[in-house]
């Protein structure tokens, strides 16, 4: 364990908390664009699979 994972290291430095920010939140909009995609594709499924093939409702 180094001095960073220490209880008692010292918060980060404003430039520190600057450059993470700036980084941006790639890995949470990767989680929800894949998300997204699949719940797109179970829509797509269940209209294919389920309500095409019962025909038109009178």
């Amino acid at each position: 364990m180094d001095d960073k994972d220490s209880p008692s290291a010292a918060p980060p430095s404003d430039d520190e908390v600057e450059r993470v920010v700036a980084a941006g939140p790639h890995g949470a909009i990767a989680v929800a664009g894949v998300a997204t995609l699949i719940v797109m594709a179970i829509w797509v499924g269940f209209y294919l699979f389920v309500f095409l093939p019962r025909g038109i409702v009178h």
